[in-house]
């Protein structure tokens, strides 16, 4: 084929190839342009990643001084108390036990029945001990909003002979001098939604309730039975202040008309029941892996976790 020179051809032909070759040009500039601005993007994204890499080198340090810290009291309050929960594994091999939560379905049922049973309960549940006529062997309280309010109530309230299981990070709060028969117990953080019979460590499931299954679970108890646990809380917006705590004021929450104890200003953290709803399928999951059977009598509950039975039955 002929290569065809600009002289060789017609007007039309020469414009046709002037516009091809300034198409071109321009075509080229485009991509200089381009090549330049990926070329400053490469850059930014180069000290975009050193400074993630900063910051993780920070974050990972934070972690370990708060990982630190927190085996530092740690280490403290095993000094203090010289217990932990360690001592309970299997104290209850094979035996049955009721979790006990504070919704007002307990109202519903005849609590002495509880008596010379195994009762683990929390917070504020002393409220019920006059008219029920025992105290349980076991309680827990985990919240630290609850702790940072009523430590010096807990103290006083709470039998000398009832088991106190304490978070690590909860019992600051607290005037050690004034507690006794206390476990402090490390209740990890970082797990969420899991269930651990670990003695080492506690999962955060949400719920105080959790706690005490996960405990259950490690005094290897083989059928734990829920009662008072509604998972339910009707809570308006009404009764939720701008840092989202809410107060019982006019609300029936728990078996008690005193417990959220709103009179005096005590407010609460917000429950979470989707985060609560998944640590207790977690719950029924390690029960089912187990050979462990966790039923759940509180009347009217909302909590399908695990297998409804009427508590009358169980007597």
């Amino acid at each position: 084929m002929r290569l065809i020179r600009k002289t060789d051809t017609t007007p039309d032909v020469r414009d046709n190839l002037d516009a091809d070759l300034a198409d071109l040009v321009a075509r080229l500039e485009r991509a200089e342009r381009r090549l330049d601005q990926v070329g400053a993007l490469e850059e930014k994204i180069g000290a975009l990643e050193n400074s993630l890499r900063n910051r993780g080198f920070e974050i990972n340090k934070l972690k370990y001084q708060a990982t630190l810290a927190n085996r530092t009291m740690e280490s403290a309050f095993r000094a203090i108390f010289g217990r932990s929960l360690n001592e309970f594994v299997d104290i209850h091999k094979g035996e049955r036990c009721f979790v006990v939560g504070n919704g007002p379905s307990l109202n519903k049922i005849d609590m002495t029945r509880l008596k010379s049973e195994i009762t683990l309960g929390s917070n504020r549940a002393f409220l019920g001990f006059p008219k029920w006529g025992f105290s349980y062997n076991y309680w827990m309280v985990q919240d630290r909003i609850l702790a940072d309010q009523n430590a010096d109530e807990f103290a006083e309230k709470i039998p000398a002979d009832t088991v106190k299981f304490i978070p690590y990070t909860i019992l600051k709060y607290f005037n050690v001098s004034n507690l006794k028969n206390v476990v402090p117990v490390h209740l990890d953080y970082t797990k969420q939604c899991t269930f651990s019979n670990d003695p080492s460590g506690l999962h955060e499931g949400f719920t105080v309730t959790v706690g005490l299954l996960q405990i259950a679970a490690i005094m290897g108890c083989r059928q734990i039975i829920l009662v008072g646990a509604d998972h339910n809380y009707p809570i308006p917006e009404s009764n939720v202040n701008s840092d989202r705590k809410w107060s019982g004021e006019g609300l029936q929450t728990h078996f008690s008309e005193d417990y959220t104890n709103h009179q005096n200003g005590q407010v609460w953290e917000m429950p979470d029941v989707v985060k609560m709803t998944k640590a207790y399928d977690a719950a029924a999951k390690w029960a089912e892996e187990n050979g462990i059977e966790i039923l759940n009598a509180s009347p009217g509950s909302k909590l399908n976790s695990f297998p409804k039975v009427s508590y009358d039955s169980l007597f």
